[in-house]
């Protein structure tokens, strides 16, 4: 097993499709996973995908502006692909469904098209790719979770647009939408290892959600979330003012909910401020509840750049020593690379170096799916999730 990766900037989605085809090596290429700029027709990239590699599974999403592989930091327009070679016993199966009023039925949908896809009826993958548009993310993986009866790993990543005006999209080799759900199950021949962090400490500073309306937040203890908030970050010396709620500035102190603990020590996910409701509330990329305790968290510019190397360093040392790497899908969040943009080379550096240039693939999402250190799959924002392939040295 080994993989490869490419990207482009030409604007024709078939051109750029084609120049795919024609440096890609073609012997046991299994799988092909496609991340693209909101700018591109991404009916046109599914169509092309399809006609350049006839019976070849393949699975994609839009990404925020720019996407990362091993050869740099790739602003948009951009289309890349991370290519998967396998020759053991392998499947890797593809599905996607359009959101109905059951997220449920939706779900089963997909995992249904992937397992008739896979050939594997029945079988437990061993691991997950899941890519949603923004919305439904807890349910889809509580679905996941109930479907499979056991803690199946999940890496994934929500679809993502430049500006937050729901230009966002999902491909895979049945279809493509704009309102649904994709996921690959992967049955590779080689074992793969996960890791999801946050990134973020947290501070001393806590409340309980009072009130919620499904992704706003409307109260915190009683009080306006927005009031609540901004006198929070007020405490961390945060500027405020009237962009104050754009999508990069609320990167730094997000708002952090007990996820689990390890040896006493607990560890977070991570809801995103996006923007002010007309109501004194905040709109999330992700759910609160009622009754939660909310923990302000912060992340300093150091620490951020740093993680992304450490999660994919974390998801590798779980097999260790005897084990050789093969190639990495890194989720990284769309917030925070906005946050770094002049030091996210310097991101895709350190990645590089803990991976020794060997092959990644990296969209800017606008929610993080992934295994937390306790076992459970979850969802958050600002979050890194990994998943890195590895084999044994005597092979």
């Amino acid at each position: 097993m080994y993989c490869q990766t490419l990207f482009t900037h030409i604007a024709d989605e078939y051109l750029a499709i084609e120049k795919f085809r024609t440096e890609l090596a073609q012997t046991n290429l299994c799988h092909l996973i496609c991340y693209y700029t909101d700018g591109y027709d991404f009916r046109a990239i599914q169509k092309a995908l399809l006609e350049q590699f006839p019976g070849i599974s393949f699975h994609g999403a839009s990404s925020c502006q720019a996407v990362m592989t091993n050869h740099g930091y790739h602003t948009g327009p951009v289309i890349a692909v991370f290519a998967i070679y396998d020759s053991g016993q392998h499947s890797y199966g593809t599905g996607i469904s359009r959101y109905s009023n059951n997220i449920e039925v939706s779900v089963n949908e997909a995992l249904d098209m992937a397992l008739l896809h896979a050939k594997r009826p029945g079988e437990v993958p061993n691991l997950i790719l899941l890519h949603a548009t923004p919305g439904n993310e807890e349910q889809i993986i509580e679905c996941i979770d109930d479907r499979f009866r056991t803690l199946v790993p999940i890496i994934g990543g929500s679809a993502a647009d430049d500006n937050i005006e729901g230009r966002w999209s999902i491909i895979s080799a049945q279809g493509s939408e704009q309102h649904g759900i994709s996921l690959t199950l992967f049955y590779s021949s080689q074992p793969v290892d996960v890791a999801f962090s946050a990134g973020h400490s947290p501070t001393s500073i806590t409340g309980t959600a009072t009130k919620t309306k499904g992704r706003c937040l409307l109260e915190i203890d009683h009080q306006s979330a927005l009031d609540v908030y901004r006198d929070w970050t007020n405490h961390q010396d945060t500027q405020i003012d009237k962009e104050f709620f754009l999508f990069t500035n609320a990167s730094a102190y997000p708002l952090g909910r007990f996820a689990g603990s390890l040896f006493e020590r607990p560890y977070y996910k991570l809801s995103h401020p996006i923007r002010e409701t007309p109501d004194g509330g905040i709109e999330l990329f992700s759910t609160i509840k009622e009754g939660e305790t909310l923990t302000l968290m912060k992340g300093c510019r150091k620490q951020l750049i740093a993680r992304a190397a450490r999660v994919v360093n974390n998801a590798f040392n779980q097999k260790l020593e005897k084990s050789q790497k093969i190639g990495v899908v890194n989720i990284f969040c769309a917030g925070p690379m906005l946050h770094l943009k002049q030091d996210i080379n310097a991101v895709c550096e350190q990645i590089n170096r803990e991976l020794d240039h060997l092959p990644f693939i990296c969209p800017f999402t606008f929610g993080e799916q992934g295994r937390f250190i306790g076992g459970e799959n979850g969802h958050g924002n600002l979050m890194i999730s990994s998943a890195i392939f590895h084999k044994p040295y005597d092979r």
